[in-house]
């Protein structure tokens, strides 16, 4: 399936204020390996779309 890309409003250090993206991947099998994959996914932080930088978010 799919990755789900999630989108939120940062301010990134080059460019100001972006709509900063992060990439969580999609359901797999087997579900314990999906489960860690997505949780260690969703602390990692948002990124600018134009440079890659870590973004603080709003």
């Amino acid at each position: 399936m799919a990755n789900e890309v999630q989108t939120r409003s940062g301010s990134c250090p080059t460019h100001g204020t972006v709509d900063a993206t992060r990439t969580l991947p999609g359901p797999s099998f087997p579900f314990v390996v999906y489960a860690v994959r997505r949780l260690i996914a969703t602390r990692r932080p948002y990124r600018c779309p134009t440079c890659g930088a870590a973004v603080t978010t709003i």
